[in-house]
């Protein structure tokens, strides 16, 4: 096959953020670094974030409900600091209903402004999912720290060791066990994504596309797979081709990567060379598998056949690399 080349910062792979970790402290409580000349925060709940105007909507400390879990993200190329809050149910609420009297107090017009989308001039929750193209390099790096951060302090309030409760410390970087003093750390785990294509012996190239067993019978993406303890990332794309296609592969080959908070793992793009076009779905994860030439992917592309990733993910990204190789 044509070697595909390294791909490019994209989507949520970008940012603008210096994370400055030294200036997150020791403990859990971020009421100096509010002090500073330059500081804003942005609200998150459960994956959504508050945006308006085309970017995430800066608050202040008072906006802040005082049972929100607080994290400093890093100061951007402007010298202004940025702490990411990650609200309980409770204060998305609190957050909904001083936005709804702001809005009736200050009786602001907003008939011929956006009003839907990150475009919108009034505030409005949006998932990463829909916003993260549209977000500049500087949101998008914050709103995914702020996303794969906070859905491990929603799921990690206790300790794993003995079941004792654990504190926010050093910039809410690090959760502590009040009783044994041990110290838990956010969680990425690694998942391997792969552009799978055969090479004819008269150079025509095809990818191996398959539909996941819980997705429409006609949507279609890469195989994909998480990296299993003490297995190498060359290893595990190699194996998962083999569990989900039976198809034999060699010469992986690193591409790129891209954050994926949803919860918390970090995709790992590859190529490989498949040896066979024979292949064997698992039925299990993958209902359907099926091998497209370029032109045939083009075209049930467009006609609607078929559907595939767009360009938030990697696959999408990996898929459009293979497509423009030629």
């Amino acid at each position: 096959m044509e070697p595909l080349p390294m791909l490019e910062p994209a989507s949520l792979a970008r940012s603008a953020i210096d994370r400055n970790d030294m200036a997150r402290g020791a403990d859990g409580d971020l009421s100096e670094l509010w002090q500073r000349p330059r500081v804003h925060g942005i609200l998150a709940h459960r994956g959504y974030l508050l945006v308006a105007s085309g970017g995430l909507l800066p608050v202040a400390e008072q906006q802040v409900p005082h049972d929100s879990t607080q994290i400093y993200l890093g100061v951007d190329d402007t010298d202004t600091h940025w702490i990411g809050i990650d609200l309980s149910d409770d204060g998305r609420a609190a957050v909904d209903a001083s936005l709804a009297a702001q809005r009736d107090r200050d009786a602001v017009d907003f008939f011929d402004a956006p009003s839907s989308g990150i475009q919108a001039a009034e505030p409005t929750w949006l998932s990463l999912r829909e916003i993260a193209e549209a977000l500049s390099d500087r949101d998008v790096g914050l709103a995914c720290e702020l996303v794969a951060v906070g859905n491990w302090h929603r799921t990690h309030t206790h300790s794993p060791r003995n079941g004792a409760p654990t504190v926010p410390m050093r910039g809410g970087w690090v959760r502590r066990d009040s009783e044994a003093g041990s110290e838990h750390f956010p969680r990425t785990d690694p998942a391997v994504i792969m552009a799978v294509v055969h090479t004819d012996d008269d150079g025509t190239e095809r990818i191996l596309l398959g539909s996941n067993a819980a997705w429409p019978a006609d949507r279609y993406s890469v195989l994909a797979g998480f990296v299993e303890p003490g297995e190498t990332l060359e290893n595990a794309v190699l194996r998962e081709v083999w569990e989900e296609a039976r198809v034999p592969c060699r010469n992986p080959r690193y591409l790129g990567s891209q954050p994926w908070p949803f919860p918390a793992s970090l995709m790992l793009g590859f190529s490989a060379e498949a040896e066979t076009l024979d292949f064997q779905a698992d039925m299990v994860e993958i209902s359907m598998l099926r091998w497209f030439t370029r032109e045939e992917l083009r075209e049930q592309s467009a006609s609607g056949a078929i559907s595939t990733p767009g360009s938030v993910s990697i696959a999408g990204q990996l898929i459009s690399a293979w497509l423009h190789n030629a």
